[in-house]
């Protein structure tokens, strides 16, 4: 677990905290319970995530000729991340040359 600081105000803590008193609970208990519920409910609405998911490969897949193997894309990414990195780090220098 990490700490994590939130900010309620006066109307929300108050009520936690009587909460957390009559249920004998601590008020991060009853803060983790809250995160965990919002959060179920959240991933619950949204469970069509995998057919989504697998709709957006299938489009993409469709999109690629059929001459160029796995190997050639996975290339093609990590030039292109590499040139992105590369164009960061010259700008990053740039800034740093500029600033001196």
């Amino acid at each position: 677990m990490r700490r994590t600081n939130i900010y309620l105000d006066d109307d929300q803590l108050r009520a936690l905290k009587h909460l957390a008193a009559e249920q004998q609970q601590s008020l991060a208990i009853l803060v983790r319970r809250a995160v965990d519920e919002f959060l179920a409910r959240r991933f619950s609405e949204r469970g069509d995530w995998g057919e989504r998911f697998d709709a957006l490969v299938q489009r993409v897949q469709s999109r690629v000729p059929k001459d160029i193997s796995s190997e050639q894309v996975e290339s093609d990414i990590t030039a292109a991340r590499e040139e992105v990195r590369q164009e960061r780090r010259d700008v990053r220098t740039a800034t740093r040359a500029r600033g001196s």
